[in-house]
């Protein structure tokens, strides 16, 4: 890989997608060495599927896996008295390119590796 290739996708162009859309969409986009950037995110079954997606279709000389990393913030609910977590934004990478995660409550910080040396 000579760059590192970030793909954005906003969540208008994702909403209407039903999840294995969304999840093979992911899939063949990081299998091309992309690292994807959502807007907002996918639910946890999403990413369960995501995830189990990636193991039947990984090819160790090809393709190693990904990673998944999410930013979320507090969301209040009804009159303030829940509150509960909203994806605001997720990354996903192939796992061999993506070596640094550095997550706080409102920072998500990725070092991706650029070659193989």
């Amino acid at each position: 890989m000579e760059g590192l290739k970030l793909d954005f996708i906003s969540f208008e162009a994702i909403e209407n997608a039903t999840s294995m859309e969304k999840i093979y969409m992911i899939i063949e986009r990081v299998k091309d060495g992309s690292v994807v950037v959502m807007e907002g995110g996918l639910s946890p079954a999403e990413r369960t599927e995501l995830i189990e997606t990636t193991m039947r279709e990984i090819d160790i000389e090809k393709f190693v896996g990904i990673d998944v990393h999410t930013l979320e913030k507090d969301a209040k609910a009804l009159f303030g008295l829940k509150r509960k977590k909203q994806v605001v934004i997720t990354i996903v990478g192939p796992a061999n390119v993506m070596q640094t995660v550095k997550k706080q409550s409102n920072l998500l910080s990725v070092v991706a590796k650029l070659d193989n040396s």
